[in-house]
């Protein structure tokens, strides 16, 4: 209800869709998803018949949700197109698409601005995004087809999709690199299991076995 209290953290959580970290980029896109309805203009006292959510108890006032939906509309869509581009966030495509589509979904009714905001990409013609918006915002649609549209507007600004990084990757000759087997033995077991070869009087190296220690390794297992 306070825009000095949420508009600081909606600003963190937009930085935090750009983060090269896809736990937390994953955390913020869910969060993101089940806020965008909260902001949609309803009057008090009466249930929202788009979204299906009761009377609240505690509405948002008007002024403040203005000032969030613009928000949203521009910070958010331009951190979610921007990932959208990063080949980094490939797996996290389907939620991105999902979270543009909520914000159109939700918001155009209302503002121009986030159409605005795809009509102002490269490539991307205006006819293409009205369509797009119509398209999304009929009735009974499922989540899945929402994106999909995303996905096929926004297909010359995606940076690769997960299919394309696998054919590209196989194309180039990469592989997966193999897990490395984890040691159980602790740095200094790893000293002791390594044995060194043993000095003459002259110098030279021996080959000479050292003693089995593998029970000492194991002190330091138990002891770790």
């Amino acid at each position: 209800m306070n825009s000095s209290i949420v508009v600081p953290l909606l600003l963190f959580c937009s930085h935090a869709i750009r983060m090269h970290d896809g736990r937390c980029c994953g955390v913020v896109l869910r969060v993101f998803r089940s806020i965008v309805p909260e902001f949609h203009a309803v009057e008090p006292g009466k249930q929202d018949a788009a979204h299906g959510s009761p009377p609240d108890d505690f509405p948002i006032p008007e002024e403040t949700a203005r000032e969030i939906r613009e928000f949203i509309s521009t910070e958010v869509m331009k951190a979610a197109i921007s990932s959208l581009h990063d080949p980094y966030f490939v797996e996290s495509q389907k939620d991105l698409a999902t979270l543009i589509a909520s914000i159109l979904i939700s918001y155009t009714p209302l503002t121009p601005t986030p159409r605005n905001i795809l009509a102002s990409l490269p490539n991307i013609k205006e006819t293409d995004v009205d369509q797009a918006i119509e398209y999304i915002s009929r009735a009974g649609l499922h989540t899945r087809q929402q994106r999909a549209v995303i996905l096929d507007l926004l297909k010359d600004l995606k940076g690769v999709s997960i299919s394309e990084m696998g054919k590209l990757n196989k194309s180039l000759g990469i592989r997966p690199e193999p897990r490395a087997k984890k040691s159980h033995r602790s740095k200094m077991a790893q000293e002791f299991m390594t044995a060194e070869p043993a000095v003459t009087d002259t110098g030279a190296s021996t080959d000479r076995k050292s003693p089995d220690l593998e029970g000492v390794a194991g002190m330091f297992n138990e002891g770790g």
